[in-house]
């Protein structure tokens, strides 16, 4: 159960913060965006979101199962930002979007890419192995 919380800890924590966010006022989130497009913050987000998942899938199955992984992160990070857009449904002064949900699973999909690239480095993917 430790080794689990380790590497899931994160990706729990990142959830806690991306509804902390969604709770906000949406003038405020405006304010504090530094003029992205919302569709394009949702993208950064789940971003960083999908590397903390696919960190703990990776770590949680062996590297045979790395399509497995995968398709493991990427649902489970559409289904964040389902849970995420039809909790904003119900938050006063927040609206919730297809479009958001759609920049959600492409911010996932593009940190699986970028996770891959990242661990062609030698040193980074002896890291993950020992961690």
């Amino acid at each position: 159960m430790a080794y689990r919380l380790k590497y899931f800890a994160p990706a729990v924590l990142y959830v806690a913060f991306i509804l902390t966010l969604s709770s906000l006022n949406q003038r405020l989130v405006t304010n504090l965006s530094w003029g992205l497009k919302d569709v394009l913050l949702h993208f950064i987000e789940y971003h960083f979101y999908g590397v903390t998942l696919i960190w703990a899938f990776l770590r949680e199955k062996p590297r045979i199962e790395l399509k497995q992984s995968y398709r493991l992160a990427v649902s489970m990070g559409a289904l964040t930002g389902i849970l995420d857009e039809t909790y904003q449904y119900f938050v006063p002064s927040r609206f919730s979007s297809v479009e958001d949900v759609v920049a959600d699973v492409f911010g996932v999909i593009l940190s699986l890419i970028t996770f891959s690239l990242l661990m062609k480095i030698p040193k980074l993917e002896q890291f993950r192995i020992n961690a």
